[in-house]
């Protein structure tokens, strides 16, 4: 599955690197899952989605094959699902990536929390046109199309920048 952010192409599958290795430098701002709060958290979600109609949640949902297994990613619980689809992939193995459309961030930010303190780990993203927001039980990553809004995010936010996997492409 490709996801566009402006003129950036990701892909969110199991056949590549996460999103965040997929991206420049200037695109992108990796955080400790445990640096940020729910205040914070709440001001990065809004500044990243600012239209529930485009906000839009990707993620492993199922193994097909060779053995058929769902994903325990409790998203039934957090987030409101209107508007779900599935896309079957095709490799080495069999699997099924789910998207929901139509986020509110109150959710998304319920849905963080809820993966910051279980430690559950789902491979999930919630994106629009320009921003993705990719967590998992030991980071949160900001991927955008716009080099300003990064940059804006690793000022406001530079205590809580995780260091550890800056890597340049």
């Amino acid at each position: 599955m490709i996801i566009n952010l402006g003129d950036k192409h990701i892909n969110f599958d199991s056949e590549n690197e996460t999103p965040f290795f997929q991206s420049s430098n200037d695109n992108r701002v990796r955080f400790d899952i445990d640096s940020l709060d729910k205040k914070n958290l709440s001001d990065i979600m809004n500044r990243l989605f600012n239209n529930p109609l485009n906000t839009k949640c990707s993620f492993l949902s199922e193994y097909i094959s060779p053995v058929k297994y769902r994903e325990k990613t409790r998203v039934g619980r957090f987030l409101s699902i209107t508007n779900w689809h599935e896309e079957v992939h095709s490799t080495d193995e069999k699997y099924i990536i789910s998207t929901i459309e139509r986020l509110k961030n109150e959710e998304i930010i319920k849905y963080s929390l809820y993966i910051q303190k279980v430690l559950v780990e789902p491979y999930i993203i919630f994106y629009n046109d320009k921003n993705m927001f990719y967590i998992n039980n030991s980071v949160i990553d900001i991927i955008s199309s716009s080099k300003d809004f990064i940059t804006n995010i690793k000022e406001d936010f530079k205590d809580d920048i995780d260091t550890f996997y800056v890597v340049t492409l």
